[in-house]
């Protein structure tokens, strides 16, 4: 008979971990929750009532997506050194391999009346020496001017390469928030807190140089509502805000504006 355990059992991946290190873990974090128990006074039944919402986040594939939007951010501060370089950042979903945009122009379509055009351009230098980097593969991905990102094509998406004296410039739109949780268990978690589960409107980052990464990072929209309260824990800091410029029309008469961002990439290769 092909039981839920045997399923479990035929399907499951191995546990690849340092024994002495998870059981650490392991105990430390059931210490945690203990504690919490006991500060609380959590009756059974809420124990359970959490289990069964742990079933159900498991079932719907998103305890990855819950662990990265409470956790993840915490995580990169306290294991990337790169003192001096630009401040890391979530990748998220939805990255893809992307194509060249030797112009730096990211849109595929015309733009609507209610799309803001933006003009983003800077450099990229070594953190440790402060000199220019050439060649670096700058792969920019976001959502558009409505929070919906491009999953069948590569609006809005491409990579550019910075020139002998580190400079690239891009041709995009303001991004929107958005939420991607409004009927799943994170959604139905953050309505039982209280809170909204809204993305503020950002810019995804990666560098590259000679196929390796150096960069995964994101800039934010600093007039955007949900700046101060975005849903993932620690994701905006000020650095990574953008200050934008107002740049009057572009060519086909949408509001335009200028953002620069300097980008320092720790290479450690």
């Amino acid at each position: 008979m092909n039981s839920p355990l045997n399923r479990y059992e035929r399907d499951r991946p191995a546990i690849e971990a340092d024994p002495a290190r998870l059981k650490a873990i392991h105990a430390k974090i059931v210490e945690s929750l203990k504690a919490v128990v006991r500060e609380f006074a959590i009756t059974q039944d809420e124990l359970h009532l959490a289990g069964d919402y742990l079933n159900r986040l498991g079932r719907a594939g998103m305890c990855r997506s819950l662990i990265d939007v409470s956790l993840a951010m915490t995580s990169i501060d306290a294991t990337v050194g790169q003192a001096g370089g630009t401040r890391r950042n979530l990748e998220g979903p939805f990255h893809t391999k992307h194509p060249p945009r030797p112009l730096g122009d990211l849109l595929d379509r015309p733009l609507e009346a209610d799309a803001r055009r933006l003009k983003l351009s800077g450099t990229v230098s070594d953190a440790a020496t402060g000199q220019p980097m050439a060649g670096v593969v700058m792969d920019f991905w976001q959502a558009d001017h409505q929070g919906h990102y491009d999953h069948d094509g590569h609006h809005l998406r491409g990579e550019v390469t910075t020139d002998s004296e580190g400079r690239y410039a891009i041709s995009t739109v303001i991004p929107l928030d958005y939420s991607d949780h409004d009927h799943d268990p994170i959604g139905e978690l953050y309505r039982a807190l209280g809170r909204h589960n809204r993305r503020a409107a950002h810019i995804h980052v990666k560098a590259w140089r000679d196929g390796r990464e150096l960069l995964t990072t994101q800039l934010y929209v600093p007039d955007n509502p949900y700046i101060d309260s975005d849903y993932v824990e620690g994701a905006v800091s000020g650095d990574l805000i953008l200050q934008l410029a107002d740049a009057g029309v572009d060519e086909h008469g949408n509001p335009a504006y200028a953002a620069g961002f300097d980008f320092a990439l720790v290479d450690v290769g």
